[in-house]
């Protein structure tokens, strides 16, 4: 904003008021200390003039503040920053100004060293932008400030100091009404950020939907030009043939000779047959609408409903079928009824349909007069010829039983395939297959080191896998590590070996010298012992670590490093007390559900982390991209290390999801234990039937999640390995059951 004035006349309206001040204040005290009637001499003089000029020297700058406001066209420092921000140019692409460029306005205006400007954002990470003075003696002391907009707090401003002219009465004045602006701007960032969001959403979700229409009008086309091609270079033939033939028979007849048109309509009734039959091919494989959204029983009762006399159709046990099976036994029996309406006029008709183990079987049976079945070869009819088609193409047979004065009974039997194979159980302990590949990997990788200087740890590594699960005991200063591990260690853990670690240290983060897992325990009467444990966040995953709280307290740090924490009472640690027992059974729970139950997984985690950080750092000369390709490709195809990462991720809240949606997702991947009634939210005794239904609404309620146009891409993926997580608890249920 250009005034006109020149340059020097602002420095003199900002140095009016000290300077104001310095002349009265200076003044007021040579009248009074060389005044008449001085008091009690002159240093009594010189105290009284003291204490009027400090009594003087807060109003003069007051007055010399609103002085120069005036001199400055009455605007005050507030009006000016206020004017700078909305002075600002929104960025071409966007209708809101971005947040480095507001923190910067405001820290300069302010006069900071430090300007921190924190936007939250429900259901994200909260986004945090600072600007720094250039050369500026940061300190810690900050003044933080709630930004609001409609009541609701939407970020927080927080400057080290605020150095423009002024009170502090003013300069805290000054930075209420910066935060009053900015609250409007915050929520217009939000608005933006969330209308981005649905936006990406909503076009990814578009282009799913045009995909797959895109895919349905392809198949649709692809089927629509087979039957045309199919009638074009058949059927047309035929029927053109036909055509001529006919009209030589009628050229014949009409001639006299009737001998050769009575040849002719034979060879007419062989070439409709010739249609016929081309025709049914061609046709063969179409299906009805309500057979493909309903099934076979539903399809079939349809189709009844309005036959008079009704059909009477009874089903036993005929569940989901496959495609193929239900379309060849749906036009079976659509045939069969068919032909009992034909020939058996107002007789009663029954269909059975059962599954029996591995088959299909179907009956139709009539009440009508019967017939000879010797006579169906020289029958000229399609109906039952079409039928043992159908049949034959899927794997099956049928027969026909009557005979005159008994009705008529056609079976038929379909085998059913063998169902696919269920999906492996989800890690309780983790699949072999994990365990197998690792050591394949490590094979490959002692051959491609051979002879370097990293075969021996690489041999390490190999031996570290064939060793028991380690569990480290670590505590806090005074916490009864030692004796802790000492009485977890006194009860039978095949395969399991505890170490006492001295000290909040973890052991080093090489396979050889690391632990498998961690029992972190820390002295609740003591809380601010818990501090010592932050330098573990980030060595220690939440997955590898189960928490011990000695005592009642506050331990922040404990629960935020382990997935799960147990209390015991001070002093029965060490199994010396009757009822160390109770106490100590919660903390054996969560070794055992936690740690002891993920054993493969978690060995296999740990190496497989040490193998790649020595492939992706070795520098001896081979060519090491086989391996990486490897490793990559065991860490894409385990699901139960995507598990461990993702509740890694929900543990340390990196994932923007809802609380609830976290919470679901926490106990799905195990975090109240690996077990299925427990991944499932069940009882302990819950029964099959009760674990599948809840898997099925599990499996169904992410599916939603995932599908919804709102759902990020974080949520996508999350709903995407919980959908997962739920069909392999499905298998595993199933299979138990």
């Amino acid at each position: 904003m250009t005034t006109g004035r020149p340059r020097w006349a602002g420095v003199a309206i900002r140095l009016l008021p000290p300077g104001l001040v310095t002349l009265v204040v200076g003044a007021t005290y040579l009248v009074v200390d060389a005044g008449p009637g001085r008091v009690g001499g002159a240093g009594g003089a010189a105290a009284v003039a003291t204490v009027v000029a400090s009594a003087l020297a807060l109003p003069t700058y007051g007055w010399g503040r609103r002085i120069a406001e005036r001199l400055d066209g009455g605007r005050g420092a507030d009006y000016r920053l206020l004017a700078q921000l909305a002075a600002l140019p929104p960025p071409p692409t966007r209708g809101v100004t971005d947040l480095e460029t507001i923190v910067t306005a405001v820290g300069r205006g302010l006069g900071a060293g430090v300007c921190t400007l924190t936007l939250r954002r429900p259901g994200l990470r909260d986004r945090v932008q600072t600007w720094t003075r250039p050369g500026a003696d940061v300190t810690e002391t900050r003044l933080e400030v709630p930004l609001r907009y409609g009541g609701e707090v939407v970020g927080t401003l927080a400057v080290d100091r605020v150095t423009v002219a002024g009170t502090q009465a003013e300069r805290r004045k000054l930075l209420d009404v910066v935060a009053d602006s900015l609250g409007v701007v915050l929520q217009a960032t939000r608005s933006r950020t969330e209308l981005e969001r649905q936006l990406r959403a909503a076009l990814a979700h578009a282009a799913e939907i045009a995909t797959a229409r895109r895919r349905g009008v392809a198949e649709a086309d692809s089927e629509r030009r087979r039957i045309e091609r199919d009638l074009h270079d058949g059927a047309q033939h035929h029927l053109v043939t036909l055509s001529l033939s006919l009209g030589l028979v009628e050229h014949e007849v009409g001639t006299g000779r009737l001998d050769e048109a009575r040849v002719g309509l034979a060879r007419l009734a062989a070439q409709t047959d010739a249609v016929e039959e081309l025709l049914s091919r061609t046709t063969r494989g179409m299906t009805s609408q309500a057979l493909t959204d309903d099934g076979l029983v539903a399809a079939l009762r349809a189709e009844f409903a309005q036959d008079d006399p009704p059909v009477d159709l009874q089903a036993c046990a005929v569940g989901e079928l496959p495609p193929e099976v239900a379309a060849a036994v749906y036009f079976c029996v659509l045939e069969a009824v068919n032909n009992a309406r034909k020939h058996a006029p107002g007789a009663a008709v029954r269909v059975r349909l059962a599954v029996e183990r591995d088959r299909l079987s179907f009956a139709v049976q009539d009440d009508g007069p019967g017939w000879y079945p010797e006579a169906a070869a020289t029958s000229p009819g399609r109906g039952l010829r079409n039928v043992s088609s159908r049949m034959a193409a899927v794997g099956g047979e049928v027969t026909v039983r009557s005979a005159p004065g008994h009705g008529t009974t056609m079976e038929g039997v379909v085998p059913l395939p063998e169902p696919a194979p269920a999906p492996a159980a989800v890690g309780v302990p983790a699949r072999p297959e994990l365990l197998d590949q690792v050591r394949a990997v490590l094979r490959s990788a002692r051959e491609t080191y051979h002879g370097t200087p990293y075969a021996d740890r690489l041999h390490a590594f190999a031996r570290f896998l064939e060793e028991p699960l380690r569990i480290a005991v670590i505590g806090s200063v005074g916490a009864p590590a030692a004796e802790l591990a000492a009485a977890l260690a006194a009860v039978p853990w095949p395969g399991v070996r505890f170490l006492a670690v001295e000290g909040p240290e973890a052991p080093g983060r090489t396979p050889e010298a690391a632990a498998d897992a961690y029992v972190v325990v820390a002295d609740g009467a003591r809380p601010r012992d818990g501090d010592c444990f932050s330098g573990l966040r980030g060595r220690v995953r939440p997955t590898h670590a189960v928490g011990v709280l000695v005592g009642d307290g506050p331990a922040p740090e404990l629960h935020r490093l382990c997935q799960a924490v147990a209390g015991v009472r001070p002093g029965v640690a060490t199994g010396h007390r009757p009822g160390e027992g109770v106490d100590l059974a919660a903390v054996r729970h969560l070794v055992g559900s936690r740690l002891v139950a993920r054993a493969g997984a978690l060995k296999a985690r740990t190496v497989l982390s040490a193998l790649e950080t020595l492939v992706g750092g070795a520098s001896s000369g081979v060519d090491v991209r086989p391996l990486l390709y490897r490793l990559e490709e065991i860490r894409s195809g385990a699901h139960e290390l995507a598990e461990l990462d993702l509740l890694d991720a929900m543990c340390a809240g990196d994932l923007a999801v809802t609380d609830a949606q976290r919470r679901s997702a926490q106990r799905l991947l195990g975090a109240d234990g690996v077990h299925d009634w427990a991944r499932l939210g069940c009882a302990p005794g819950a029964g099959p039937a009760e674990l599948v239904r809840a898997a099925q609404e599990q499996m169904a309620e992410w599916q939603r999640t995932a599908a919804h146009p709102a759902s990020s891409a974080t949520t996508r993926h999350v709903a995407g390995c919980l959908v997962r997580t739920c069909e392999r608890l499905l298998s595993s249920v199933t299979r138990a059951g």
